[in-house]
């Protein structure tokens, strides 16, 4: 968290000097409404007025130097969350595909959205306010001093007893916490896998079930956050009587000052106006380290968080191809008792077209895996121009791939096509006319907005433009995993002779579903058998 305090240093620093200056105004009024009193009582007018327009003077000081410290502090914890924040979704996209489906999306969500406000309302907002408080505590204790050394040995004795008390806790305080974090994943990630899963729960109208799974599962988050906030307010309750108790001690020796004529009714007035500015920072100071306890444990993990994905940023991306690629023996399984792929051998040249097809589990999406760098078969070898793939870091440089499922964002659909990078709208209007989408070719069509996952789009509409975004990427390998799935045949048959027609490629069908009289079309059709 250091690093996040450094880059909003300067605010942290300008909220503390305008809290520093605050509290000397807070401080040296307190004597000004002391002199008031005793001159008032004196009869003497015009000084009375002179100290009392001085004290409102000293007042606004206060209240206006306040202000600036509460916006500088305010945009020093913004400024740390909005950081802490990017570095948390910069870790998610630097990690690999494998490494990011070992979590289920929910916790990411809760990293980002829970865990993050929890830091920011315990950790960086509390800062700030650790400063003014102690800085509070000093300034009034000093005056104290200037007021009557015994006033204040006993103030300082007695009303800094609660401090200790968030410390006796500590472990039990972080324990809290970090459960409640930890049920607050779970949470979410079960909220996040019911709601991809939305279609099914309606067709198979289980929502009272999804619903009583849904109240175990909140009811569980909620007694970790009861018992997290059980264990704050208990030990607010202990800090909060001890420094009563300690008040009416501190109360009880002024009033013996007064009656044995050592204090004016002025410098009693401006004691108890310190005491009252003691006794309560004292017992917010008790909750801000609580906080700050219970608070560490969880911002450790999220700077582990953060530092993972952190590879070798200079790591060699494959240039693109100029010949071919080819598996040599690979094999491949998830366990050791069941290989995949066994001996795979296969040439694919640029410029041709390929078909990998075979029953279901045989493979054929595996053997995509393996040139994407998802996986590593031991003992075998991928090459591209014959420089074996694992000497590259990433091969997602030379290839595209299209998935099964068509993956849309909830965007323009010229935002969509290019993918945030600079593109003619004529390069595009062109390229959905080519794959039959003339509804779309326009410019007002390309401002349309798609919904989550082309909710708004047929089946085949979706599938065309993820092949035009793909097709516009221009890389030298094209892969298209299952591209035949789950459309009617007519508009099967369309997208078969739309991939038939693309050239200059290296083209990777991965299909079950293929025509057999277009299987002649390919340069090479790989039948894979279960293993």
């Amino acid at each position: 968290m250091k690093k996040y305090l450094r880059k909003n240093g300067a605010c942290y620093m300008g909220a503390l000097v305008f809290v520093l200056i605050s509290t000397v105004f807070a401080v040296v009024l307190q004597f000004f409404k002391g002199d008031v009193l005793d001159y008032a009582i004196a009869g003497d007018a015009g000084t009375t007025f002179r100290y009392a327009a001085l004290l409102i003077g000293f007042i606004l000081g206060e209240v206006l130097f306040y202000y600036c410290y509460r916006r500088l502090s305010d945009r020093f914890s913004v400024g740390c969350l909005r950081l802490l924040k990017r570095d948390i979704f910069a870790s998610i996209l630097r990690r690999d595909y494998v490494t990011y489906k070992e979590k289920p999306q929910g916790e990411y969500v809760a990293k980002y959205a829970n865990e993050v406000d929890l830091i920011r309302s315990r950790y960086f907002q509390m800062l700030p306010l650790f400063w003014e408080i102690l800085l509070k505590i000093i300034f009034v204790s000093f005056a104290l001093f200037l007021l009557d050394w015994r006033i204040a040995l006993v103030t300082i004795l007695l009303l800094t007893t609660p401090l200790y008390v968030p410390k006796l806790i500590e472990k039990r305080l972080q324990k809290a916490t970090d459960e409640y974090f930890k049920s607050v994943e779970e949470n979410l990630a079960k909220v996040n896998d019911w709601l991809s899963g939305f279609e099914i729960i309606k067709n198979f109208s289980i929502e009272r079930q999804i619903l009583s799974k849904f109240d175990e599962s909140n009811a569980l988050s909620m007694d970790k956050l009861l018992r997290d906030t059980a264990l704050g307010a208990t030990a607010q309750l202990i800090t909060t009587l001890i420094s009563y108790l300690s008040y009416f001690i501190v109360l009880a020796c002024s009033t013996w000052l007064v009656l044995a004529g050592e204090f004016s009714a002025g410098d009693f007035f401006v004691a108890i106006g310190m005491i009252d500015q003691l006794s309560y920072p004292l017992i917010s100071l008790a909750e801000i380290i609580r906080q700050l306890i219970a608070i560490r444990p969880s911002c450790a993990a999220m700077e582990q968080f953060v530092s993972q994905g952190n590879g070798d940023t200079n790591a060699r991306s494959l240039p693109g191809i100029e010949k071919e690629i080819r598996y040599d023996g690979v094999s491949f399984g998830y366990t050791d008792d069941r290989p995949l792929l066994q001996g795979f051998t296969f040439t694919a040249e640029k410029g041709k077209k390929y078909l990998i097809k075979g029953s279901s589990g045989c493979g054929k999406t595996t053997a995509i895996n393996l040139l994407l760098r998802y996986y590593d078969a031991a003992g075998s070898q991928i090459t591209m121009d014959g420089v074996p793939i694992s000497e590259y870091d990433t091969t997602y440089s030379a290839i595209t791939v299209v998935r099964q499922e068509a993956v849309l964002f909830h965007d323009t659909l010229r935002n969509n096509l290019t993918m945030y990078c600079d593109m003619r709208d004529e390069e595009l209007i062109k390229m959905l006319r080519n794959l039959g989408l003339d509804r779309f070719a326009n410019l007002q069509g390309l401002d349309a907005v798609i919904t989550e996952n082309g909710a708004n789009l047929s089946g085949g509409e979706k599938k065309r433009i993820c092949l035009a975004r793909a097709l516009l990427r221009n890389t030298g390998v094209l892969i298209l995993d299952e591209p035949l799935a789950n459309l009617d045949e007519g508009t099967a048959k369309k997208i078969e002779d739309l991939l038939l027609s693309i050239s200059g490629k290296l083209l990777l069908v991965v299909s079950h579903q293929f025509s057999e009289e277009k299987l002649r079309l390919f340069d090479n059709v790989i039948v894979l058998g279960a293993q």
